[in-house]
């Protein structure tokens, strides 16, 4: 939109506001009325954003937060493939390519131009995950995958719409390419009326207020945003910050560490988060592209600055990313991307440690920082083709205040939900058998951590092939003041129910018959400040609840708990021992470090 020195009272520019917000949060009610898959209209894996004529978000509905963070980046690129002098009227394009969008090929955004007075003002924007993509797997994706070429069919910025008419030939490429056309066309056309909602509903917005105020107001909005950005960043004190984690291994490579170091540079009211501490790019598909980098930084910004504000371009205006090129976070062709929430979740979870320091009262313990995920596909009832991806939630750190959430997806996946048992049943041959959350998981802490989520289901198909890709096993949700650790990610399988349980994090094309049994937890999160200072009636309604054992209570947190409630005495006195054998055990720390 054009910069217009017009004056608009402060009144007209929150209507304008308010009016973009509802916008954005009317298309995403309509792509998840309209989409075919459970991964849009349940998990609501899906972003929407309306941009200005150079790529900058001016209002987006809650969504995915890595998707909505680049993007921009989307349409950035669209503007320096194709140009904005052959981008017309009524055009639609694709593109799902990790390397300059990030993330991985089954995440496909839609954009179209909206045009007023022959000129190009803004962009309407959806991203979505489309539950196939062909390659050499069902889904797309698997941890045993080297290449870009194997996860499917790579599109980067592909006309779909000529000027409102369908482009036939590219519309079949897709269905000639994917496992289940008629999911991935009906989804993408969900989008595409949803971007068309956005246009249509901006279009009113103009024809009432005008191009000039409308243009005015969106410029002030985007200042306001970086103002407040700006302030909540001058309150954190300056200096260099860092952490280090790791994930498991790439997925191809098994049982080797893949260590991250990120750093934090906070001057004045500008912030830089760096990523040059992060390994090259590795053979399995835990990789992004460049603008995976850029969406981690902009995710754990926002959290850090301005959580309660809808989202816009001005936020970020503070906010350095430095990476170089060629990392996990930066990747370059053929680099394998499938699984790169492996890395972007563990990641976010690393910039707030760094501030752990600095922010104490802000920031939480670590959270299971991962998606643990199973993919089953095979033939249902009816003899069709289906794939269903069930992303598990796990528990988030305490914090200074407050114990962690507990089953609640990871930082990137935002406020995505967990599939209803009576959806999952209903689609696909499956009985799920327990949903529950995983007594004991919660890192013990004076605020504990978010318990993870245990979910257990039997197979009924005859025809059905089982993937499992966990990560965060080894490096566990980490405390903070001395709180304990989480619970890792794990995932079980047995091959009919009279045998035992077995762990198993990664693997492709299990066999499932109809007798066998999955379980899948996800993670706790880690607990903040000494779980001795915990109130023992706190601890008391946990076990009540089952989050924490007997056990538990008492080898944690020094709380003794009989059938008629907690004993004092033997809780103080638990207690006292556990604070002098600290105490002495100090001097001994501190006289060999």
């Amino acid at each position: 939109m054009s910069v217009s020195a017009r004056k608009v009272d402060p009144a007209t520019v929150e209507v304008v506001r308010n009016a973009l917000v509802a916008l954005a949060e009317e298309m995403m009610i309509n792509v998840k009325r309209a989409a075919y898959s459970p991964s849009i209209h349940e998990i609501q894996d899906v972003a929407v954003g309306l941009l200005d004529a150079d790529g900058q978000l001016i209002a987006c509905a809650p969504g995915l937060p890595m998707f909505l963070a680049d993007l921009g980046e989307c349409v950035r690129d669209g503007l320096e493939l194709i140009g904005r002098g052959r981008m017309r009227e009524g055009d639609v394009y694709l593109s799902n390519d990790p390397y300059t969008i990030g993330t991985h090929i089954n995440n496909v955004a839609t954009y179209l131009p909206i045009v007023w007075g022959g000129q190009i003002i803004a962009f309407a924007a959806v991203r979505g995950h489309m539950v196939d993509m062909g390659g050499a797997v069902p889904g797309s994706r698997s941890s045993r995958l080297t290449e870009i070429y194997q996860e499917g069919l790579r599109l980067r910025q592909v006309r779909y719409y000529d000027q409102g008419e369908p482009v036939e030939e590219m519309h079949r490429l897709i269905a000639d390419n994917c496992r289940m056309p008629d999911a991935v066309l009906g989804d993408l056309r969900a989008q595409v009326a949803a971007c068309k909602t956005g246009e249509r509903r901006l279009l009113e917005l103009i024809q009432k207020y005008g191009e000039a105020t409308v243009s005015e107001s969106v410029e002030r909005i985007l200042r306001h945003g970086e103002e407040l950005a700006r302030a909540a960043v001058q309150a954190i004190p300056d200096g260099s910050y860092s952490s280090e984690a790791f994930l498991d291994d790439d997925g191809i490579t098994r049982d080797v560490p893949i260590p991250l170091k990120i750093a934090v540079e906070v001057s004045g009211d500008e912030m830089t988060i760096d990523f040059s501490g992060y390994p090259e790019q590795v053979r399995g598909s835990i990789n992004t592209g460049p603008s995976g980098a850029i969406a981690i930084a902009r995710n754990a910004f926002k959290c850090l600055t301005t959580p309660t504000e809808p989202v816009n371009e001005g936020q970020f205006r503070p906010l350095t990313v430095k990476v170089p090129d060629g990392t996990v976070v930066s990747a370059r062709p053929p680099a394998a991307c499938g699984w790169w929430a492996r890395t972007t979740s563990t990641s976010i979870d690393m910039i707030f440690r760094s501030l752990a320091a600095a922010l104490p009262d802000s920031v939480p313990a670590g959270h299971f920082g991962d998606v643990p995920m199973c993919l089953i596909n095979g033939v249902d009832r009816a003899g069709r083709r289906f794939v269903i991806f069930d992303p598990i939630p796990g528990g988030h750190g305490g914090r200074s205040f407050e114990d962690g959430p507990s089953a609640t997806v990871c930082f990137h996946e935002g406020d995505t939900p967990d599939i209803p048992v009576e959806v999952q049943e209903l689609m696909f041959p499956i009985l799920v058998q327990e949903s529950a959350l995983d007594e004991d998981s919660g890192g013990a802490g004076r605020y504990r951590g978010g318990l993870g989520y245990r979910r257990a289901f039997r197979m009924l198909g005859e025809a059905s092939q089982v993937q499992l890709n966990i990560d965060r096993y080894g490096c566990l949700p980490w405390g903070l003041g001395g709180g304990l650790p989480g619970a890792p990610n794990r995932a079980f399988l047995k091959d009919r129910p009279d045998a035992d349980w077995r762990l198993v994090l990664k693997q492709d094309g299990i066999a499932a018959g109809p007798e066998m049994e999955i379980m899948v937890c996800g993670g706790g999160g880690g607990g903040w400040g000494d779980p001795l200072d915990r109130d023992a009636e706190a601890v008391l309604a946990d076990v009540v609840e089952e989050r924490v054992s007997r056990a538990s209570a008492e080898r944690d947190y020094g709380v003794v708990i009989t059938d008629s409630g907690i004993d004092f005495a033997a809780t103080e006195a638990l207690r006292a021992d556990r604070g002098a054998a600290v105490a002495n055990a100090k001097p001994a720390r501190e006289e060999g470090s």
